[in-house]
């Protein structure tokens, strides 16, 4: 599943249907299903960033005081001294954010006070991988990370690009998803697609949640036929019920 955030996409299954024009924030799931994300913009995104700064500025004075204080005491000289306390300072900052996210589930202590979290690219959980990667180049991102965010219709700084994930702001009454059953064989793409379509369910408009609903119904009784319960008519409460989804209004 490839997303089209922007510009415009052509059906592969058909040729002559006319291109679906995507508004920024837009997913394009299976079936054409576009899926809208609440995209963390340049506000929420700095202000978490400060958070997370000043608490990692208190750990790394820290550690600089207790590593000096060491290497004092034991009389420790030469430009090694220097070039561990450096090192030293670079695992911190990158073990602060991508430990905070792998073990929060894409949340630093910033980003849950401010209210956002880092998702997969197509709406899904972040992997473990993705997490690693998108702060790999975190040092980079210091200096150009906000102008990318600012002009990119996803917001994403470079670690976001080459991660393929989006920082989305968690609505407090949309509470955590939890799909208990799926059909056999499906990919991650798959119960990604459902996954995202179910947790934004209650923030989209009654006409706008019908219509997606019963397209992708429709779709998951052409993947996967018997695994929706029939009734009730209503296609939203099908899904629900077939997947078993937990915690969605």
């Amino acid at each position: 599943m490839s997303p089209a955030p922007t510009g415009r996409f052509q059906r592969p299954d058909q040729d002559r249907s006319p291109p679906v024009e995507l508004a920024p924030g837009l997913i394009l799931g299976l079936d054409n299903v576009a899926i809208e994300l609440p995209i963390a913009r340049i506000g929420s995104r700095i202000l978490a960033a400060l958070v997370d700064y000043l608490l990692l500025s208190v750990v790394m004075l820290a550690w600089a005081a207790g590593f000096l204080g060491l290497a004092m005491f034991l009389d420790l000289r030469g430009g090694w001294t220097f070039g561990i306390l450096l090192l030293g300072m670079f695992l911190i900052e990158y073990g602060y954010f991508a430990l905070q996210e792998i073990l929060w589930r894409g949340q630093t202590i910033g980003k849950r006070w401010i209210g956002t979290r880092v998702v997969d690219r197509d709406g899904g959980e972040a992997s473990t991988t993705q997490l690693v990667v998108r702060n790999l180049l975190r040092l980079v991102d210091v200096m150009v990370g906000p102008l990318l965010i600012a002009v990119d219709p996803l917001a994403r700084r470079v670690g976001d690009r080459l991660a393929g994930t989006l920082v989305v702001r968690v609505s407090e009454v949309v509470p955590e998803l939890m799909l208990t059953r799926l059909p056999d064989d499906w990919s991650r793409e798959d119960v990604q697609l459902v996954e995202a379509f179910l947790t934004r369910a209650p923030t989209l408009i009654e006409e706008q949640r019908r219509e997606l609903a019963d397209r992708l119904a429709a779709w998951v009784d052409d993947r996967a036929p018997g695994f929706l319960p029939q009734q009730p008519r209503d296609s939203l409460t099908r899904l629900r019920r077939g997947f078993e989804a937990s915690g969605t209004l």
